[in-house]
């Protein structure tokens, strides 16, 4: 889209430095900071995790904490200083000028509250003559705009009996309430898989054509980046390290930095030359799910009658020692609900499981005695996976405690274990809301390996990391299945990080398996036409 760059900017933020106070002393956050966005543009900012983006986005929309200090710099909407701004004047703007799609959709959505009444609420906020009845209509169209299915029956419906991806959209739905002149959206994406994220990058675009609204992308994704932004900004350490129009900056990148954010990102190998994969052996498996079912019901009152979904419908899948085997497939496609039947979480209405040559009871909760530790789950939400009135260090000494290889030493084997995972040593005396969506994945990820696990079921668990610790995370996966003679589930939507790390892969769809097969044949010649949908929606500039 073409911009006129002749007219003042609809924002501008100009050598912005804040800093953190704590009892310790205070750390600068952002230096000199400065960015400016134009009417009807997507900006990009991305960097890795702690580089300040989060933190800028909320400068923008008045949501530092108190302990935040500004020591220089000023922020222009629109022509206008937002600085010293009362309640009463940032209730003018946020939500009806200045909007916000946060990563945390958990946190974003009320879970008390049905999920078509609160895009309903945030119509209503922003809009003081809308009449109930109107509000209903809009909230629908807007559901339907993001890609909710089935909108009228689940309109009632609460956020825990939609997927994370879903969960994501109704956030983004609720973001575009008040029609506002500019959205920051943080990380809207990364809980979607390939083929929704095509389609609400599309839809963010088509917005942005029809109504001039401005976007704030922060991100880790650099398909994102190179699908949607009109400009990039490249921050590290609060500081802007490169900047410029999004091919320029990632076709011939200016900074070595930037260079190396580039290289950490995954490519989509689609040559005919064979992926590493495991050899066929006589040895049984490890994991053996056969002809598992599992239906949820919706619905909680006596006099209501219950709806059912089906969510998995004779799903078979199996394990061999030692390999990573991926379980692919979009939002609500049954994934993650096997993966939880896997590891104990969830009860399934029919199917067997063998796990080493014993068969588990999965009709029944706590039936799975004596698989303590062995079978460990790594979770997509690290907001939700730690107990947030544990510090850190307790949490990894309980894993080594409960796990099924006892140490004599749990301290010490935490302290190794965060050194593998390059994790500062003052984070375990930390609670999880003191450290950033990266850092808590990556404490999950070093509390599922203390336990001394022989399956882990890893349910995209790099979906809150930037690109370069991703890289790292990936390759100590790796390294951990090859040494600890692990076997991993790996669920996941990002096709490369799959092709990279899997020798088998399953492709799920509307709660059954709809293909599988070795990596090299799933993405080489697999001629199912929904696989092929998957890996025809992932960008191209990161596809050979």
């Amino acid at each position: 889209m073409a911009h006129d760059n002749t007219r003042d900017p609809l924002l501008m933020v100009s050598n912005l430095t804040l800093k953190h106070r704590t009892p310790a002393g205070a750390t600068t956050i952002l230096h000199d900071v400065s960015i400016s966005l134009q009417r009807g543009e997507v900006l990009g900012l991305i960097g890795e995790s702690g580089a300040g983006k989060s933190t800028l986005g909320n400068a923008i929309l008045g949501l530092l904490a108190a302990d935040f200090e500004r020591t220089a710099g000023t922020i222009l909407f629109d022509g206008k200083t937002l600085d010293g701004m009362d309640e009463h004047q940032w209730a003018e703007i946020r939500g009806r000028r200045i909007s916000a799609i946060f990563q945390d959709h958990t946190a974003s959505l009320d879970p008390l509250m049905a999920v078509g009444p609160q895009v309903e609420e945030a119509i209503l906020a922003n809009n003081d003559k809308t009449l109930r009845k109107e509000a209903r209509a809009m909230a629908l169209d807007l559901l339907v705009r993001v890609g909710i299915p089935d909108v009228r029956e689940r309109y009632d419906n609460y956020p825990h009996q939609f997927s994370g991806g879903q969960r994501q959209r109704i956030v983004i739905a609720i973001a575009l309430a008040g029609a506002p002149d500019i959205i920051i959206a943080d990380e809207p994406t990364s809980a979607l898989d390939a083929t929704v994220q095509k389609q609400i990058l599309a839809l963010l675009r088509e917005l942005v054509d029809e109504t001039g609204v401005s976007i704030i992308l922060v991100t880790h994704d650099m398909g994102v980046v190179s699908d949607i932004t009109d400009r990039v900004v490249v921050m590290r350490h609060g500081k802007v390290v490169e900047s410029g129009v999004t091919a320029s900056v990632l076709d011939a990148p200016q900074r070595t930095y930037t260079r190396s954010l580039l290289a950490a990102v995954p490519r989509l190998r689609l040559s005919d030359s064979p992926a590493e994969h495991v050899a066929e052996t006589d040895t049984p498996p490890i994991l053996a799910a056969r002809g598992v079912a599992k239906t949820f019901s919706s619905g909680f009152a006596w006099f209501r009658r219950k709806a059912h979904k089906s969510a998995l419908r004779n799903v078979s899948v199996v394990l061999e020692r030692g390999a990573i085997t991926g379980i692919v497939g979009e939002s609500g496609s049954g994934k993650s609900t096997i993966g939880r039947i896997i590891a104990g979480l969830e009860t399934a209405n029919s199917g067997n499981l063998d796990i080493d040559g014993r068969r588990f009871d999965i009709s029944r909760p706590g039936r799975r005695s004596g698989l303590l530790g062995e079978v460990q789950m790594i979770f997509q939400d690290p907001a939700i996976s730690l107990n947030p009135r544990m510090p850190i260090g307790e949490t990894l000494r309980e894993s080594v405690r409960f796990g099924s290889r006892q140490s004599g030493d749990p301290r010490q084997d935490v302290v190794n274990m965060m050194d593998r995972l390059q994790l500062a040593h003052s984070l375990l005396g930390r609670y999880p809301h003191q450290l950033s969506g990266g850092q808590k994945q990556r404490i999950c990820i070093a509390r599922a390996l203390l336990a001394g696990p022989r399956i882990i079921v890893a349910d995209e668990p790099t979906s809150a990391l930037d690109v370069s610790v991703q890289a790292e995370i990936v390759a100590l996966l790796k390294e951990n299945v090859a040494e600890r003679a692990i076997s991993m589930l790996f669920i996941s939507h990002d096709l490369a990080l799959v092709q990279a790390l899997c020798s088998s892969i399953y492709i799920f769809k509307d709660g059954e398996v709809e293909d599988a097969g070795p990596s090299e044949f799933i993405f080489s010649r697999s001629q199912n036409p929904y696989t092929r949908s998957l890996i025809d929606a992932r960008p191209k500039r990161f596809t050979h």
